[in-house]
This record gives structure tokens, sequence and C-alpha cells, in this order.
């Protein structure tokens, strides 16, 4: 979220910085103008879908697993055993090359 908020001050001073040298016209200035204030737009879209918190985020990947669990229950069941298993087992080698 640090980083986000880094994000929105740097476009609102460039914006002023726009805003500033709104009286000043010329060929290279509108290109640089238009560059400028398609780069702003592009960072507050990223800003905006990368928006919310950790917790937001967490949120949002709990409600896709719980949908996932509850449209396919035994699916659901299954995958958690072969995970469940596949993890037993890294264990389980990871314990027995300590003993030798």
């Amino acid at each position: 979220m640090k980083t986000n908020s880094k994000l929105i001050h740097l476009v609102d001073e460039v914006e002023e910085l726009l805003a500033e040298l709104k009286e000043e016209h010329g060929p290279e200035i509108n290109d640089l103008r238009t560059q400028v204030e398609g780069a702003i737009a592009s960072v507050r879209r990223a800003i905006r879908r990368n928006g919310g918190s950790a917790a937001a985020r967490v949120g949002r990947y709990a409600r896709t697993a719980d949908a996932y669990i509850n449209e396919y229950p035994r699916l659901a069941f299954a995958t958690g055993a072969v995970v469940a298993g596949g993890l037993g087992y890294l264990v389980g080698l990871a314990a027995s090359s300590r003993r030798e």
C-alpha cells in the first residue's frame, strides 16, 4: 500500500507541473504533454487494478477457494488429499535424508 500512495503522490505532482505548463505550446511540448498524460492515465489504471489492501486480496482468494469448494466438492476433496499426500511424502523424504 505504501508503494501505491507514493505513486499517487508522484502522479499528483506531475499533474501539478503539467498544470503550470498549460500556457506553453509548441509541437514538442504538446507531444510530451500527450505522452505524460497517457502515462499518468496508465499509472492510475494500474493502481486501481492492483488496488486494495493485502487483506482485500486475501479475501478475494478466499472467496475464490470457497466458490471452488462449493461448486466442486468431490474434486476439492480429491485435490486436498493429493496435496496433503504430496506434502506428507516430501516431509518423509526430508526426514529420511536427515537421518542418513
